[in-house]
């Protein structure tokens, strides 16, 4: 079996077992129904951003959409890419950055979605961090290079006009999720992170500081990327599109007013907030930030490549063109079905 090598990968065979014992151990679901095919998902994004995949569970969507679904909790995002070359999943939600990144190695994965494009990131640092200045020879958490949280990092020092490398920033990888640099930046492990924007805004009220906002910016960049292989979308359709469906769904159902309240809870229990005002400050973002028609885009993913070659100059040659396949989403644009959904919703 062919072993994915990235930067803090491990073989595909590990991959394998650690799905097996998240199978195991994982929750369990209820009776499939007839006709249901069974899958699984994976992806190591714990933030807001998986509101969709959240609410689809919760409303039965999957099943709805005939996918007995597994997810898997990944530590990290180039696990969940593993996991595709070795046919373990059959699609995950990963940072496109992670796509280009495998692209960019001659790797069959194509992003099929993308769920958020606008930037609603806070870069908070610890209280004792009140002024650019102090930012000089300290460490921001990132989940790994070219992660949404690496980039974000280096859009808000670029808008604070800090260089990284004059002031000896050192970006500290932390891997698995948000989770984990919130607990760094706690500890002091840690001076300085990204996060998602409702649970930034959190943490500024409890004494770290904000020092960027990408809310009102009205920067756009591809995130949240539904990816999958060439492959697995050839030899199964009826899957990549159910699981599009199903996403497509979910955003609907998350959007809509009349399910602000389940939406809400929802948020509370996945993010583990008990503040009401909390919960509807990460309402109020999810609701800001989603795609309704979650095309990927490929001027966006240009500009992200851009970005990434700053990090990684040998991904230059990266075909951008061979990052996205469309195919499915175009299907479900021209056949009426996203507008059906939203009429519904």
């Amino acid at each position: 079996m062919k072993s994915y090598a990235v930067r803090n990968s491990v073989p595909v065979i590990r991959v394998g077992v650690f799905i097996l014992l998240a199978v195991m151990f994982g929750h369990a679901l209820p009776g499939r129904l007839a006709a249901q095919t069974r899958t699984n998902l994976a992806g190591s994004v714990t933030s807001e951003s998986m509101t969709a995949l959240w609410v689809a569970r919760d409303r039965g969507l999957f099943k709805k959409h005939g996918l007995d679904m597994q997810f898997i909790l990944m530590p990290r995002n180039p696990l969940a890419i593993a996991a595709l070359l070795a046919g373990e999943i059959d699609a995950a939600i990963v940072g496109p950055g992670h796509v280009i990144n495998a692209v960019s190695s001659g790797v069959d994965v194509v992003g099929i979605a993308n769920l958020k494009q606008k930037l609603d990131f806070r870069l908070n640092t610890r209280p004792e961090i009140k002024k650019k200045e102090d930012l000089r020879g300290k460490r921001i958490a990132i989940s790994g290079p070219g992660s949404t949280s690496h980039l974000q990092a280096m859009l808000s020092l670029q808008d604070l006009n800090v260089d990284p490398v004059q002031a000896k920033i050192a970006f500290l990888t932390i891997p698995g999720t948000e989770m984990n640099r919130r607990l760094a930046l706690e500890t002091g492990g840690v001076d300085a992170t990204t996060l998602t924007g409702a649970v930034g805004d959190l943490y500024g009220n409890k004494g770290y500081n904000v020092f960027y906002n990408s809310r009102n910016t009205g920067v756009t960049l591809p995130q949240t990327m539904l990816a999958t292989t060439r492959r697995i979308a050839a030899a199964k359709p009826q899957v990549i599109e159910a699981y599009l469906k199903t996403m497509i769904e979910a955003i609907a159902v998350t959007l809509d007013p009349a399910n602000k309240e389940m939406v809400m809870r929802v948020l509370a229990s996945n993010l583990r907030l008990t503040n009401p005002g909390d919960a509807e400050e990460s309402y109020h973002a999810v609701i800001n930030s989603y795609e309704r028609a979650p095309h990927t885009n490929l001027e966006g993913m240009k500009r992200l490549h851009k970005l990434l070659t700053q990090i990684n100059p040998k991904i230059a040659d990266a075909r951008i063109e061979n990052t996205i396949d469309n195919s499915f989403m175009n299907k479900l644009e021209t056949s009426g079905y996203i507008q059906s959904v939203y009429k519904k919703n």
